[in-house]
């Protein structure tokens, strides 16, 4: 037969409440995960996209107004002169290639929501098992150890 040498019974009640808090805390932090997760999800899903379709369309616009511009100072420039327009010219070349930004984002959007989407369910998977191990291991570790303590104690007054 097994000796059980318990030398102190508080210290078993300390690991029971330090078994209560982790359960607890997991439990929270579970929570925790899953609303940053969602969090990240609508501002993929939502607000990054009307974010870069706000921003291409004042790319377009100001693209247009620089190529305006540029037109403008060309018509005003007579062959003869040296008038370069190289302002004009720098704006809409910074239009563009905020333009193209703009366009590039927009296209990899969809591609970035299907890869996070995809991890998302991964994510989701192991917390589900943490959620698992915290109510069904955790919880049946505690309840033993309280039975645990609870004979022991009847057996410390008998």
């Amino acid at each position: 037969m097994a000796e059980a040498n318990v030398k102190n019974l508080e210290a078993l009640e300390v690991f029971q409440d330090a078994i209560a808090t982790l359960r607890d805390g997991s439990r929270k932090q579970v929570d925790d995960i899953r609303e940053q997760l969602q969090r990240i999800s609508s501002w993929l899903e939502k607000e990054l996209p009307d974010y870069w379709r706000n921003e291409h369309r004042i790319a377009e616009k100001r693209w247009v107004e620089a190529r305006e511009e540029l037109l403008r100072c060309q018509a005003k420039s007579r062959a003869d002169e040296e008038m370069s327009c190289g302002v004009e010219r720098k704006k809409l070349a910074l239009a563009t290639e905020r333009r193209s930004l703009c366009e590039e984002r927009l296209k990899i959007l969809p591609k970035c929501a299907r890869e996070w989407n995809q991890m998302l369910m991964d994510v989701q998977t192991d917390l589900r098992y943490l959620e698992e191990l915290s109510e069904s291991v955790l919880l049946l570790a505690g309840q033993r150890l309280a039975d645990l303590i609870e004979t022991l104690q009847k057996y410390l007054s008998a």
